[in-house]
């Protein structure tokens, strides 16, 4: 069924400007439902696209990113009372949330190794001690394996040869 521009205008007042719902459009107007809902098809949002969310924070945003540049340990409750004195009405947490992510991190100075289990392990051997025996002193060395992945260690002492020296 083709619909005058006359109607078709009609049927939108009502939906848009009356609020009236599809169903009681058709009914009044003693139209198919199909008709209704194919005038006012192609205006607004499609069904099933999202609506573009405005936060309140939005139009703070580049000022607490530039103050967080400038003092990035500055914290929230401070950016808060800054903003609420330029006309903020949002809470607290919203603005927490936001600052956790805009926060510039430090650079550090190590690099994180990730390792597979088994693929890497350090091993490390070195002189503890003496060990006191009949006739004299032996040297005590460990030896010790630690794997990357687990933190897993194994140590073993091993007694060297006598030495020749006593002790006083």
């Amino acid at each position: 069924m083709t619909v005058s521009l006359e109607m078709a205008a009609e049927i939108r007042r009502l939906y848009f400007a009356e609020h009236w719902k599809r169903g009681t459009i058709s009914t009044q107007l003693d139209m198919h439902s199909d008709v209704v809902r194919r005038v006012l098809g192609r205006f607004g949002p499609q069904p099933g696209t999202p609506r573009p969310i405005t936060l309140v924070l939005d139009a703070y945003k580049p000022f607490i990113d530039e103050t967080l540049q400038q003092y990035p340990r500055l914290v929230a409750t401070r950016l808060y009372d800054m903003i609420c004195e330029r006309g903020y009405t949002g809470s607290i947490r919203t603005l927490r949330r936001y600052v956790r992510k805009a926060r510039p991190r430090p650079r550090r100075a190590y690099l994180d190794i990730e390792t597979l289990a088994g693929e890497v392990g350090e091993v490390d051997w070195g002189h503890v001690g003496e060990l006191a025996v009949s006739g004299g002193y032996r040297p005590l060395w460990v030896f010790v394996l630690q794997l990357s992945h687990s933190r897993a260690v194994f140590a073993e002492l091993e007694i060297g040869r006598a030495s020749c020296r006593e002790r006083v």
